[in-house]
């Protein structure tokens, strides 16, 4: 696709750069792939056809200011967001570009929609942080669950789940890094229509999935911003993630005493040192037969304000890798179109419309399951 704005992929030699770079491709744009190492960027290139690359540091302000054009649209793949990300969005949103990233870290989502939500809206762009499993799924299952509900439903909690054959080994560095180390920063949560800090793991859900119970911990997403944006009527959001603690199986990303005792002051240093060298044995990421194994799961629900459910939505589909660089292509593709109106911090639902939305996570191999 040579035609209209560009589309620059920051991190793309990364794992997930280089499955995002292929949805790309696939999806008939052209992107231009930039990061830190000119040698893989020119490897990458060659090897899907003959892209245009740059090299380009997310430390280095000046470098991603020269890379992006007004009217670009920019898709970050670098971890961890916390440490790297912001820069990224300065510059996107400085000159006048808009933003996707893939950040699955409460405190960058939270930074994201609280201080560059407004300059973004200013600007005339879209910023739009987890793009991806985590967490485009929720938003778009959150609202039809609250659209189904009709206006009782004032509460939303919405699960992510990882099902099928995984361990440790099926996740590449720069996952881990993100999602396990985003479980030593205070995390958010929306309550009585307020987003508060809270920590990940402070509370526990149960769910039944396939006959089988799987305990989900609670952690924050952009679901806490976005769904009261769809829908004003929501006082209070949880998310939670299912793939960290063990289900009967053993199947998990961490060990239940790392992720029990990770908010607890006895225990978070003997969890952070089994992070850091999780993450340093961490392998390049899982084959195409690996990524196969795994299924991806969003469940949500919207409630009254005693707790009952009203509504369901369950969704599967692909593997988080291949999910989340088809959502980050079919966003790419479509974000362009959005009017002023949507411009600022938000999410796909607000973006594009739910129908829409919903045929965007078609596209891209989730399907509705109950």
């Amino acid at each position: 696709m040579t035609n209209g704005p560009r589309t620059v992929l920051l991190g793309a030699t990364g794992y997930l750069g280089r499955v995002t770079a292929r949805a790309l491709v696939e999806r008939g744009l052209s992107p231009i792939l930039a990061g830190r190492d000119g040698r893989k960027l020119s490897q990458l290139a060659d090897e899907l056809g003959g892209l245009d690359f740059r090299i380009a540091d997310a430390r280095d302000r000046g470098s991603l200011t020269a890379l992006i054009n007004p009217g670009d649209v920019v898709l970050s793949t670098i971890t961890p967001f916390r440490t790297v990300g912001e820069e990224v969005v300065r510059a996107a949103v400085t000159r006048r570009a808009h933003y996707l990233d893939v950040a699955p870290e409460p405190p960058f989502v939270r930074t994201v929609f609280q201080k560059w939500g407004r300059p973004a809206r200013e600007a005339g762009v879209v910023v739009m942080p987890s793009v991806g499993f985590s967490f485009s799924p929720g938003n778009i299952a959150g609202a039809a669950a609250l659209q189904e509900a009709g206006s009782a439903a004032t509460r939303v909690q919405v699960a992510y789940f990882v099902l099928g054959d995984f361990d440790q080994a099926s996740f590449s560095a720069g996952v881990l890094e993100s999602v396990t180390g985003a479980l030593f920063e205070p995390g958010l949560v929306r309550r009585d229509g307020v987003i508060e800090s809270e920590m990940p793991g402070r509370r526990e859900r149960t769910y039944t999935i396939d006959g089988m119970e799987r305990t989900a911990i609670s952690v924050g997403g952009p679901e806490h911003f976005t769904l009261a944006q769809f829908q004003p009527r929501v006082r209070d959001v949880d998310v939670y993630i299912g793939w960290l603690r063990p289900d009967p199986n053993g199947k998990s990303l961490l060990p239940k005493s790392a992720t029990s005792t990770a908010r607890l002051s006895p225990g978070r240093a003997i969890t952070k040192m089994m992070h850091r060298r999780m993450v340093r044995e961490a392998t390049g990421g899982p084959d195409s037969a690996g990524r196969t194994a795994m299924v991806s799961m969003v469940v949500a629900e919207a409630q009254d304000q005693a707790g009952n459910t009203l509504a369901r939505v369950t969704l599967t589909g692909p593997n988080p890798y291949d999910l989340t660089a088809r959502l980050l292509a079919w966003h790419a593709i479509a974000v362009p179109n959005c009017g002023p109106t949507v411009a600022g911090a938000t999410g796909p639902v607000n973006a594009f419309g739910l129908t829409a939305a919903i045929e965007g996570a078609r596209q891209a191999g989730l399907e509705r399951v109950d």
